[in-house]
């Protein structure tokens, strides 16, 4: 029976730490660019993939906001991310995320990717860090840190708490804190 890598919209997970197929056997049907972040089928895995050697392979999947690019390998779906990280270190992320410097979790170019944890991964996400509080009208900035959320203080204006909210998360996030334009 001929598994090939179409996307399957009722796959129940794709767990980030299942194993993933040993590197030699990656290696004999795939090559990765990491340049363009495109995974290539280099060797037939069914009749039906002869017209897809030689060219990028993978299916987006996952919910309707955070699409992704898959591939099916001996039926089960694989985050191309991963397959990635696998091809160019040698090493299985494991329980590790191979998580996007950019949130696009389309971009699968080499200089995108890095390992995180599942809390490095959130601070990666979009967030403002303040609100208007309503019984005082002063903003307050909080950040949430190993799942602790911290008030870092509160300020008089808008601005004030925007740039304490962005030296918050540089210091309490380093390296993956949100700080460009989206973000604020």
């Amino acid at each position: 029976m001929c598994v090939c890598y179409n996307f399957d919209t009722r796959i129940k997970s794709m767990v980030a730490s299942m194993p993933l197929p040993k590197l030699k056997e990656l290696k004999e049907y795939y090559k990765y660019l990491p340049d363009t972040g495109d995974l290539i089928l280099i060797k037939s895995r069914c009749k039906a993939d002869k017209q897809k050697l030689n060219k990028p392979i993978g299916s987006l999947g996952g919910p309707e906001r955070r699409k992704t690019w898959v591939v099916k390998h001996k039926g089960r779906n694989y985050y191309i991310s991963r397959i990635a990280w696998l091809l160019m270190t040698g090493e299985d992320p494991g329980a590790s995320l191979v998580e996007h410097r950019n949130r696009d979790p389309k971009d699968n170019r080499w200089t995108n990717l890095r390992l995180a944890t599942g809390a490095e991964n959130n601070y990666n996400k979009i967030f403002v860090g303040y609100s208007q509080r309503k019984d005082t009208g002063l903003y307050r900035v909080r950040v949430t840190l190993d799942g602790k959320r911290i008030t870092v203080g509160n300020f008089k204006t808008e601005e004030e708490a925007k740039k304490a909210a962005r030296d918050a998360q540089r210091l309490f996030y380093r390296e993956f804190a949100c700080l460009d334009l989206e973000c604020f």
